[in-house]
This record gives structure tokens, C-alpha cells and sequence, in this order.
């Protein structure tokens, strides 16, 4: 009996764990994702199309095969049109997400569509405000008869049934709709200085979901888990780069989002070396620690328009004991196309005067 308590309890864990974190994804190099953190990004760069994705796998080496946290997500997005004045722009783009987690297969998929306008608060388009807005559909769904092993599962010879298992759950998936909002400023202070700076809240419109069945014998607990709705998240981010050379640039950040009294806070320095000036190649090399969880490894590469970045967490909480500090990795790349109408212009016929 107390066997099957400390699993169900081990899985319970890992379906808390699941319900929260996969609830919305998350990076480490949250810069390199940027409709991830903040629909004001979307097409607030110089070229023609951006395209990205990026891959975060965690705790594989610990829990095994099968049962990590994975999360891909792939983007692209375009500044469009110009917008009611000469600097003004508007920009559209549309990103894909799935991350799977934990012992119950509990998978969290997400396809957004969005858009954001440029204002330019000045007349030589040094400070810009932006606001973006999403938009689109996501679906939640596990695997409970093949992972998930619950107390009341078992029967009194030990073996474990599955139907009766899933009993539990009044659906393996279940889709929704939501929204989500952003406000950035770009501000360059001179030559050398520029910030970012923005807030985004996630889940604008509360969206009910659930994945249970009713419980209809509580007092405590609402007679139907819809009347439950998913908690917004507030993001606020913030990134200050300098030139310190002709060479070398540094770049702090932070981030800070909370979600149903849940904090998270990171901060991080990548210290950018221009390694061939004549190829325009940028070796990227930084730090960062997310507050009681992990410290952070953070490496990049960009030649021209192409940025490839790669982070490593070395897990330094409570769970390190369990984990012996291995946490997540992550890869992810950017890369803008420029396509630019060549100018034609008109020969001119000079005519000698004699």
C-alpha cells in the first residue's frame, strides 16, 4: 500500500509539475524567441523575412527516455506594410509550439498569429513604442493509459489496470482559444547604447480547460474543473546593450514573470567579440542565473544576419541532490532575409558643349 501511495504521489508530482510549467513555454535564451515573450516583436527588425525556432530538452539524463520536458517551437514573421507615418511600420507573423512533459505525456500545443505596430516617437526614428497582439488556437492532451500509474489503477494482487486508471480523466485532449498582448520601447541613446524594454500578459481572456472529470462528492472543489480558467501571466523584460569597443559588447537583461502567485526571475550578461570584422562573425559568451533554480551557461555565433545560440542550465535548487545539477539545454537561430528591390535608375545623356 505504501508503494502505490509513493507513486501515485510521484506521479501526481509530475502532473502538478506539467500543469504549471507547461502551461506556458519558457526559454532560457528568451531573447532569441522573441514572439514568445512579447508580441510587440513581432517584425521589429531591419530585412524582409525572420525566421527561427528553438529546441529545449531538460531533465532527459534523470527521469530517461520518454518522460523529459521537451519543448520545440518554430516562428517566422515579417514586417509588412508602412504605417500611418513615414517611420511607422506594421508587422504580421505566426509561430508553432509543442512541449511535452513529465511521467504523464502531458502535451501543450499552440499556433499563434499576431501583429504589432512601430511608432516612432521621434522625428529620426531613435525611439520606437511598440504594441503587439496574438492570437490563435491550443490544445492540451495526455497519455494517461500508457504512463500515467495511479492509486486507483492497482488492484489488490499488484497488478496495475490501466482502463481503470483513466477512469480518472474525462478526456485525453482538449483545445481552446486564447489571446495574449505587448508594449515594448526602443530607445537609442547614442553611438554606443540602446535598450528594450517591455510587458506582455499571457491569457488575456482566461480560457477554460480541463482534463478531469467532475467531482461531484466534494464540497471544496468545484463540481465541474471548467469553472476553473487558465491564470494570466504577466512578463516584464528588459535587455541594455553597450559598446565597449570597437571589438567588444556586453548585454545584461532580466526577466520577471509571474502566473497564479508563481515568480520567475532571470538575469543574464552576454559579452559579444567581434572575431572577423571583414566576414562580420560575432562570438557570443555569457551568464545568467534564474533566481532559486538554476545558473545558467549561455554561448552564441552570429555571422551577418544568421544568430545561433546555445544555453545550458546547471540546476542548483532543492532537487539538486536528485538531479547532481544537470538541468536543460537549449539550441535556437534566427535568421533575416533581406530582399531589396534594386533601384533602376534612368540613364542620363550628357551632351559636351563646344
Amino acid at each position: 500500500m505504501h508503494t502505490r501511495k509513493l507513486l501515485s504521489l510521484f506521479a501526481c508530482l509530475f502532473l502538478t509539475t506539467a500543469s504549471i510549467w507547461s502551461q506556458d513555454i519558457h526559454f532560457t535564451q528568451y531573447n532569441m524567441a522573441p514572439m514568445s515573450l512579447n508580441p510587440a516583436q513581432i517584425g521589429k527588425f531591419e530585412g524582409t523575412v525572420r525566421i527561427g525556432g528553438i529546441f529545449r530538452g531538460q531533465w532527459a539524463s534523470v527521469l530517461g527516455a520518454g518522460q523529459q520536458f521537451r519543448t520545440p517551437s518554430v516562428w517566422v514573421d515579417a514586417p509588412i506594410i508602412r504605417g500611418f507615418r513615414k517611420r511607422d511600420w506594421v508587422g504580421i507573423g505566426l509561430s508553432v509550439f509543442t512541449d511535452k512533459a513529465g511521467a504523464l505525456g502531458m502535451t501543450h500545443n499552440g499556433l499563434k498569429l499576431g501583429a504589432a505596430y512601430h511608432l516612432s516617437l521621434d522625428k529620426k526614428g531613435n525611439t520606437y513604442l511598440s504594441v503587439g497582439y496574438h492570437f490563435g488556437g491550443e490544445q492540451r492532451k495526455l497519455d494517461p493509459g500508457n504512463r500515467a500509474r495511479l492509486e486507483d489503477g492497482f488492484k489488490a494482487n499488484g497488478d496495475y489496470d490501466f482502463t481503470a486508471s483513466a477512469e480518472s480523466f474525462a478526456t485525453d485532449a482538449t483545445n481552446y482559444t486564447d489571446n495574449d498582448a505587448g508594449i515594448a520601447l526602443t530607445a537609442r541613446l547614442n553611438k554606443r547604447m540602446n535598450f528594450v524594454l517591455g510587458f506582455s500578459m499571457f491569457h488575456i481572456g482566461r480560457p477554460s480547460f480541463t482534463l478531469v472529470k467532475p467531482d461531484t462528492t466534494s464540497s471544496t472543489m468545484p463540481s465541474d474543473p471548467r469553472d476553473e480558467k487558465l491564470a494570466r501571466r504577466a512578463v516584464t523584460s528588459g535587455t541594455f546593450n553597450i559598446q565597449l569597443n570597437d571589438k567588444l559588447t556586453t548585454s545584461p537583461s532580466f526577466l520577471f514573470q509571474t502566473m497564479a502567485g508563481a515568480d520567475e526571475i532571470a538575469i543574464q550578461n552576454m559579452f559579444g567579440y567581434l572575431f572577423n570584422q571583414e566576414k562580420d562573425i560575432t562570438l557570443k559568451f555569457g551568464l545568467g542565473y534564474r533566481l532559486g533554480d538554476a545558473a545558467q551557461i549561455l554561448l552564441g555565433y552570429q555571422k551577418k544576419d544568421l544568430q545561433v545560440g546555445f544555453a545550458y542550465d546547471i540546476n542548483v535548487s532543492q532537487l539538486s541532490n536528485q538531479t547532481n545539477y544537470r538541468g536543460g539545454f537549449e539550441i535556437a537561430a534566427n535568421y533575416i532575409i533581406k530582399k531589396y528591390k534594386k533601384a533602376d535608375p534612368k540613364p542620363k545623356i550628357l551632351c559636351p558643349r563646344f
